[in-house]
């Protein structure tokens, strides 16, 4: 049998140039891949708050100014660690976001683990080192 899920995440795209700020998963299915700062709306969150939480978080900056830039959705499939199959339908609200003093990110510890981010050229990105939810929103991009 199949688990389905619906899950609501915020992401904030963070460019400087031709570069892109990346975070690598450190749990769940896509562990050691590279997406966009962002994570789960917790219960009684409105986007906006849940994106100012998850910079602070990630990235252990504060948000300069944001704007919404729109909603996706991606279905993707994958074998928890209960080896149940899952189907997974992500909705993601993405926003362009300016950070405080971005040249000198360090990798963040928040509560649960340690957040390792970096900048990635857009023309080096991998696609096999990326979520699904990043890839699908770069092919948008282009």
């Amino acid at each position: 049998m199949i688990r389905r899920l619906q899950q609501f995440y915020v992401y904030g795209m963070i460019t400087e140039g031709n570069q892109i700020l990346l975070v690598q998963k450190s749990k769940g299915p896509y562990k050691g891949l590279w997406d966009l700062p962002g994570g789960r709306i917790e219960f009684g969150e409105s986007p906006d708050t849940t994106l100012i939480r998850e910079m602070i978080e990630e990235t252990g900056l504060e948000l300069k100014e944001y704007k919404f830039m729109k909603t996706d959705a991606l279905v993707t499939h994958y074998t928890d660690e209960n080896q149940q199959k899952v189907s997974l339908h992500l909705v993601g609200f993405i926003f362009k976001v300016k950070l405080d003093m971005l040249k000198d990110l360090m990798p963040k510890q928040d509560d649960e683990e340690l957040v390792i981010t970096k900048w990635c050229s857009f023309d080096e990105l991998e696609v096999n080192d990326l979520t699904p939810f990043l890839q699908e929103i770069l092919m948008e991009q282009d």
